[in-house]
């Protein structure tokens, strides 16, 4: 084990993070809220072990055993230095609270334990949403694109943290791969936030929404979420851009680079994801429109559905006061997701299309018994390793999700919040159903809750096998 790299990524990761608490410090000392103080205690601690650490580097070389490491420390190392400014601002003083709203920002999930969100602290606020942002591509890729050396060992790094079932390099260069994704996710921040500023939100506002709907997190410095602004516009460029934010990065990159658009909407993932959204609305819209109306019931049908299917969990209407069958849609959603490649969590669309199509191919394989019967999603042939780890994968998350809820139930919460509850969690999605519904909040769920639903969160994020990996004894021989 190379420890000198694992301690010097871990040291970038702890610089990284100080130097982002000036922005929620800079917001705090603007508004006047007294909460400038914890990120100005919280900036020398933090970046001075981040120095400590990082100075001791060594060449940064690394194999697959000291990626899995840093990917899964890092998260955790990098979640408890996040969580300081909250403890010390006494918003959230609860330790263990306190790690959960910071894991939930990181990894994009946006659940959180603050039964009142709009409290005197603009800096707590705006770094809650701000985590979304760097975790939402992934702290180890912005690792990547910024520290020159860091490509001895990066490709492990890369695989070790980029989500979904087959990753793909835009440009033989790594550091230039993570360099091409940070810019056009970068880009679409700045883009969203402009828009919003121009339909009516403050700067502040849209920062928070943007970092929000762009890293599909959700957290939002308003009690009632997106649904706290009575403005059509900022639903409808918010939507826009949760949209965007659940397809495959590498497609826009290849759109941008070839000037053609096409590549988007033509690959298989992209026409399910969108066929999936479009039929949920429609349903979702056909169960609500007696009680909202039809233009009503299209509007916040639609929104409601992106907004679950990319994880972001943003909201515009209490769901949970709709309709069962509504609601029973909304709950599956959170076990599909959205595209590979994505900022957002739960399954892949893609992955419930290799298992579709290897269903089928057996039923053909049964009747045609030796014909060679390749598995193609559009013109890419899947391998049959893929297709082993899409099926290990989706079996092993439904495994979590059972155990999850069982542990829940035993803690004395009632079956749809205990299934939705880890459904919004292990899938980075946010509110859930019942008692952890969009209106309320986890606080009330016991202290054993909330460390397994902190668990979860990481581990939905890392896609179950890079945290699992670490906790194995055969790992550590």
């Amino acid at each position: 084990m190379n420890w000198k790299s694992v301690f010097g990524v871990y040291g970038f990761l702890l610089i990284l993070l100080a130097v982002s608490m000036l922005l929620p410090m800079f917001w705090a000392l603007y508004y006047g809220t007294p909460d400038w103080k914890a990120f100005a205690l919280s900036v020398p601690l933090v970046g001075a072990l981040g120095l400590l650490l990082f100075r001791h580097k060594g060449d940064l070389s690394v194999g697959p055993r000291e990626s899995y490491l840093i990917v899964a420390g890092g998260w955790v190392i990098s979640s408890l230095a996040a969580a300081l400014p909250y403890v010390l601002s006494g918003v959230i003083p609860n330790p263990v609270d306190a790690v959960f709203e910071s894991v939930s920002g990181f990894t994009t999930t946006g659940a959180t334990i603050m039964p009142v969100v709009e409290v005197p602290a603009a800096g707590v606020l705006f770094w809650r949403s701000y985590l979304h942002w760097l975790g939402g591509m992934g702290i180890i890729l912005i690792f990547l694109a910024f520290v020159p050396k860091a490509s001895g060992g990066g490709a492990f790094l890369f695989r070790a943290e980029v989500p979904g079932p087959e990753v793909e390099r835009l440009t033989p260069r790594l550091r230039q791969t993570a360099s091409s994704l940070l810019a056009i996710y970068g880009g679409m921040t700045v883009l969203e936030t402009v828009l919003l500023c121009v339909a009516g939100m403050s700067l502040y506002d849209a920062l928070i929404h943007a970092f929000g709907s762009v890293a599909t997190g959700g957290f939002s410095n308003k009690n009632l979420s997106v649904g706290a602004y009575q403005n059509p516009w900022i639903h409808y460029i918010i939507l826009i851009f949760m949209l965007l934010a659940g397809m495959n990065f590498s497609l826009f990159y290849k759109a941008l680079t070839t000037r053609s658009i096409k590549r988007v909407f033509l690959d298989k993932e992209s026409q399910l994801y969108l066929a999936i959204i479009v039929i949920a609305t429609v349903i979702i819209a056909a169960n609500v429109y007696e009680e909202l109306g039809v233009p009503e019931a299209l509007h916040h049908g639609s929104f409601q559905v992106v907004s679950v299917i990319t994880t972001t969990g943003y909201i515009t209407k209490d769901f949970d006061k709709w309709p069962d069958l509504s609601r029973a849609v909304l709950l599956l959603l959170m076990f599909v997701g959205p595209c590979s490649g994505s900022t957002g969590g739960s399954v892949k669309v893609v992955r419930y299309l290799v298992i579709f199509k290897s269903v089928f191919r057996e039923i053909r394989r049964m009747v045609h018994a030796k014909a060679v019967l390749p598995l193609r999603i559009g013109d890419h042939v899947i391998s049959e390793n893929t297709v082993r780890t899409v099926l290990v994968f989706t079996l092993t998350y439904l495994g979590c999700a059972l155990i999850g809820t069982f542990f829940l139930l035993g803690l004395g919460l009632d079956m749809v919040s205990a299934v939705s509850g880890v459904a919004a969690t292990l899938g980075n999605i946010g509110p859930g159903l019942g008692a952890v519904g969009p209106m309320f909040s986890f606080a009330l769920v016991p202290p054993a809750g909330k460390i397994l639903l902190t668990f979860l969160m990481l581990l939905g994020r890392l896609e179950i096998f890079t945290v699992l990996i670490t906790l194995a004894p055969a790992f550590w021989r």
